[in-house]
C-alpha cells in the first residue's frame, strides 16, 4: 500500500468525550507517520506509546497525554492514511457526534496526497489471543476480517454480532456512535469519565429504552461502535493487517493487548524465530 497523508490543512473544534473541556485539532500534512502533538510534544500514534485503555484510548511521551483517539484514528483507517500531524489544543480528541464520520468527512474533503514508499502488511502466522474473563479477542492466519459481539443482558442492547471484511466503512461503520448504560454514568463521572457526554454525541441506554429521541442510526449501531473502535486502536500497528479477527465482549484494553502481541510476533519473526 502506497504512503499517503492529507492534502490540506483541517480544523476542528468540540469538546472531550471524557474531560468535557473545549478542544482544538489541526491535522496537517505529514510524512513521519501519525504523529499527534500538545504543547511541543509529539506523540507517535504507534502501539508502544499508548498509556491508558479505561473506556478509550490514549497515547503519551515525555509527561504529555493525549486521550480518546480512537475516533479519529479509525477515520484515518477508513481512508488508508499512513502519515498526518495531529495537533491538539487540550488533552482529548474532540467527540463531535459520538463516531468517526465527522473525521471521516473532514478528511475527505481535504482531500489527499501520495507520498514516496510503500507500507507493507502485518500478516498473522499463527493464532494469537488474549483473554480477560469472559471477554477475548485473536488474530487468526488469514485475509482481513472481523467479526465483534457484545452482550449486555436485560437491555436495549441485548446480544449484538457483526461482520466486516474492510468494505463499506463509511456507511456501515463511521456512522456508530459510542455508548453507554445510564445506570453507569454515576461511576463514570466519580472516575473523571464521561463529563463531556450527552444525547448529542452518545447512544444513551436506560434498561429497555434508548434515551435519545432520534434513536438509533442501526439495530446493531453498539456492534458497530465497537468494530470502530477496533480499528482505530489496531491503526496504531501503524500498517494494515492481513489477518482474521474476533472478539467477543473485548474492550481498549484487550484491544491493545492484541495489537502489542501482533507486534511482537513481528519482531520474532524477522528475527527468525516464528
Amino acid at each position: 500500500m502506497r504512503r499517503r497523508t492529507i492534502a490540506h490543512e483541517i480544523l476542528l473544534q468540540g469538546v472531550g468525550l471524557h474531560r468535557g473541556t473545549p478542544v482544538e485539532l489541526c491535522l496537517r500534512p505529514g510524512e513521519g507517520g501519525i504523529v499527534f502533538s500538545r504543547g511541543g510534544v509529539r506523540i507517535p500514534a504507534r502501539t508502544e506509546h499508548v498509556v491508558d485503555t479505561r473506556l478509550n484510548t490514549a497515547i503519551g511521551a515525555d509527561g504529555a497525554v493525549i486521550s480518546t483517539i480512537e475516533h479519529l484514528m479509525s477515520a484515518l483507517w477508513g481512508h488508508c492514511l499512513t502519515d498526518c500531524e495531529v495537533e491538539i489544543r487540550g488533552d482529548e480528541i474532540p467527540v463531535l457526534d459520538g463516531s468517526a464520520r465527522p473525521f471521516f468527512l473532514a478528511i475527505r474533503e481535504a482531500g489527499f496526497a501520495e507520498l514516496p514508499g510503500e507500507v507493507h502488511p502485518l500478516t498473522v502466522h499463527q493464532t494469537l489471543r488474549v483473554e480477560d474473563g469472559p471477554s477475548w479477542i485473536e488474530a487468526r492466519p488469514g485475509r482481513f476480517s472481523l467479526t465483534y459481539e457484545i452482550d449486555f443482558p436485560g437491555t436495549a442492547i441485548g446480544l449484538q454480532r457483526f461482520s466486516f471484511d474492510g468494505s463499506g466503512y463509511e456507511a456501515e461503520i463511521a456512522p456508530a456512535r459510542t455508548f453507554g448504560l445510564l445506570r453507569d454514568v454515576e461511576a463514570m463521572h466519580a472516575q473523571g469519565l464521561a463529563l463531556g457526554g450527552s444525547l448529542d454525541n452518545a447512544v444513551v441506554v436506560d434498561g429497555e429504552k434508548v434515551v435519545n429521541p432520534e434513536g438509533l442510526r442501526f439495530p446493531d449501531e453498539c456492534v458497530r461502535h465497537k468494530v470502530l473502535d477496533l480499528l482505530g486502536d489496531l491503526w496504531t500497528l501503524g500498517a494494515p493487517l492481513c489477518a482474521e479477527i474476533s472478539a467477543v465482549r473485548a474492550s481498549h484494553k484487550l484491544h491493545i493487548a492484541l495489537a502489542k502481541k501482533i507486534c511482537g510476533a513481528q519482531t520474532r519473526v524477522r528475527g527468525g524465530r516464528p
